[in-house]
């Protein structure tokens, strides 16, 4: 039998992710968690299609890679992984994560953003003009997160990366990163009031002074001491529109990617405040609509057609397209991309995992997805 066929059958009866240590909530390479993020893959079903579905010095892409976690854990296994995304913050966490800088050229960077902070926050700080953003935020205005002090060095520090962003280092995405984490959420690490780790809410609780760049420094110190690279190969971040990856890319090994669930929650709505901190104005989060795949979908699956003729494009001979999907009662994912996949690729086989009780990390709206579905496919 097919040995392609043989694994996924499997791998859907065994859903070996679900079974003990796998399917423990912080399992994982603890740089999984460099930077929360809403939407993010669960590392055990990443580490399991790896293992499974790939070999060792293959290469792998996610052209939808969110903040890197299955070319991340590719990496981990001895493979090239290779992320795009069209988010900024996708794009520099996968790009700490995919192509880690040593920690002294981390280091290096965090003294240069401390310099650059202590010049500029006190003019911002003694000026008589009223704060950038004063009326920006969309769970509440953003200096309501955040003690006087902190914002400014808040909004100095996001000055500094962004006069970087064209040419961005590991190392400072990897300290961007951790700016990115500590920016909201509920615990001491934070720079915010009592928020939420994933999505900002409105905060609550006393204001306080917190030290941006220590804050950043503590999470970088912590990313440091754990985990384990003796495996880990290099790989590569990608910003951009995944149909340009037909001319920067060729002889991948396998595809595999995690697209936006149907009719589930808008990734930016949820991730703002970070999106906010790469960058993001206004008019962004007003034309993301129109940018992103997420909405896009919902009038027409007919948009991944040209996700497929890349994926072509990209792949070896006999290359393989994994793809892990959401079902709701509306839309089945899994049948409405097979249909799009069908000039381009053979499918092997289908299965689902039923997720209608999925543990919802403290979130009002996790979005109406009743199943996890997987998709295997072969390229004609």
């Amino acid at each position: 039998m097919d040995k392609y066929l043989t694994d996924a059958k499997w791998f859907i009866e065994n859903l070996p992710y679900r079974s003990s240590p796998y399917n423990g909530r912080n399992w994982g390479h603890p740089w999984h968690s460099l930077c929360s993020y809403h939407g993010k893959l669960k590392p055990a079903i990443a580490h399991f299609l790896i293992s499974t579905f790939t070999n060792k010095n293959d290469v792998i892409l996610d052209p939808l890679c969110g903040v890197g976690t299955i070319p991340f854990e590719a990496c981990l296994q001895g493979r090239t992984g290779i992320g795009n995304d069209m988010s900024e913050m996708a794009y520099i966490v996968s790009k700490a994560k995919l192509e880690k800088p040593s920690l002294n050229e981390v280091q290096t960077i965090l003294s240069q953003l401390e310099i650059y902070v202590n010049e500029n926050v006190h003019e911002m700080m003694n000026s008589s003009e009223a704060l950038p953003y004063n009326n920006f935020g969309f769970n509440g205005k953003l200096p309501e997160y955040f003690e006087r002090q902190t914002y400014c060095e808040i909004l100095v520090g996001r000055k500094y990366f962004l006069g970087r962003f064209n040419s961005l280092s590991s190392a400072e995405a990897m300290v961007f990163s951790a700016f990115l984490h500590v920016l909201h959420g509920n615990r001491p690490y934070a720079l915010s009031r009592t928020s939420h780790p994933l999505t900002p809410y409105a905060p609550k609780g006393e204001f306080q002074y917190k030290s941006v760049v220590k804050h950043i420094t503590n999470k970088i110190q912590l990313s440091y001491k754990k985990g384990d690279f003796n495996t880990y190969v290099l790989g590569r971040s990608i910003l951009g529109d995944y149909s340009n990856l037909s001319s920067l890319l060729s002889s991948v090994d396998s595809i595999i990617c995690s697209p936006p669930f149907a009719d589930s929650i808008r990734f930016y709505m949820m991730n703002w405040m970070r999106l906010w901190l790469c960058g993001w104005e206004t008019v962004d989060f007003k034309k993301a609509d129109v940018k992103f795949i997420d909405k896009k979908q919902k009038k027409d699956f007919g948009v991944y057609s040209s996700f497929f003729e890349m994926c072509f494009n990209v792949l070896k001979p006999n290359g393989k397209v994994i793809l892990h999907l959401g079902k709701t009662d509306k839309y089945d994912m899994a049948k409405e991309l097979s249909i799009q996949a069908i000039p381009f690729f053979d499918e092997v086989y289908r299965g689902s995992e039923n997720v209608s009780e999925i543990e919802k990390h403290g979130i009002r709206d996790k979005g109406s997805t009743t199943d996890h579905q997987f998709l295997f496919l072969r390229k004609k």
